[in-house]
């Protein structure tokens, strides 16, 4: 026999997948993700936190090339 399963458990997931190399050699032939008590709710958090970083990345960029522009142009002024 060519079947087995693998179980993997992270803090919000336990993936079952179950490979039959007799069906298909290239990877599992089913999967299945039970989610723990309250990972909807983690999940939700770390997409917030996720998006308020990019956010700040973005903003921080900004003001970044607002300074590069500024000192462009008094630069050029000068001269």
């Amino acid at each position: 026999m060519r079947k087995f399963t693998r179980v993997y458990e992270d803090e919000d997931t336990i993936e079952t997948w179950t490979f039959d190399l007799d069906k298909f050699d290239k990877g599992p032939i089913s999967t299945e993700i039970k989610y723990k008590p309250g990972a909807e709710k983690r999940i939700k958090q770390r997409a917030k936190e996720a998006k308020q970083i990019k956010k700040t990345a973005r903003q921080m960029k900004k003001i970044n090339n607002k300074k590069w522009e500024t000192i462009l142009i008094i630069g050029t002024n000068v001269l």
